[in-house]
């Protein structure tokens, strides 16, 4: 995972190229005239490529094979981007990732604010429900307690009329 500052140097660099490189075969040419071509695994935003199946070329023309390299980027005079890479479509994509991720992010967001809202509707209905019900309950023991007060002050009148 890219840290921020990779990802702004990615999105603001034509180092996006690069990224699209990335699960194609090309050549990477070096500062010292030699030159690497094979499948590019991995690039990072300080244009450090790390390649499989690569056959290496020196500056004298000797050729070497190898299953991993890795080229440092300060290395780097040239990369060969290949003609299946559609240019424009990558600096626009990594251009707009950010905006993409921050709209996902936003949607995130409005979906957790909601079922928060949902949540604290729910606790406030059943709050107003417990409520209403105390007062229901309240209500009910105050009317048996008239009851009595009636059925008490109508046994006293019954007692001294009698």
């Amino acid at each position: 995972m890219a840290s921020d500052r990779e990802r702004f140097k990615i999105r603001n660099s034509l180092i996006c190229l690069l990224k699209a490189v990335e699960g194609k075969v090309t050549t990477v040419e070096l500062r010292n005239e030699s030159t690497v071509s094979g499948f590019v695994e991995h690039v990072d935003a300080y244009m450090n490529v790390t390649m499989t199946d690569v056959s290496f070329r020196n500056y004298k023309g000797k050729v070497s094979s190898f299953e991993q390299f890795f080229v440092q980027g300060i290395n780097i005079r040239f990369v060969q981007i290949p003609d299946e890479v559609d240019m424009k479509k990558a600096i626009e994509f990594y251009a707009n990732l950010d905006r993409k991720r921050a709209e996902e992010i936003r949607e995130e967001l409005r979906n957790a604010t909601m079922l928060k809202m949902q949540r604290k509707e729910r606790n406030y209905k059943k709050s107003e429900e417990m409520r209403i019900k105390k007062q229901m309950k309240l209500r009910k023991e105050q009317q048996k307690g008239e009851q009595i007060a009636t059925i008490d002050h109508t046994l006293k009148k019954d007692k001294n009329g009698s």
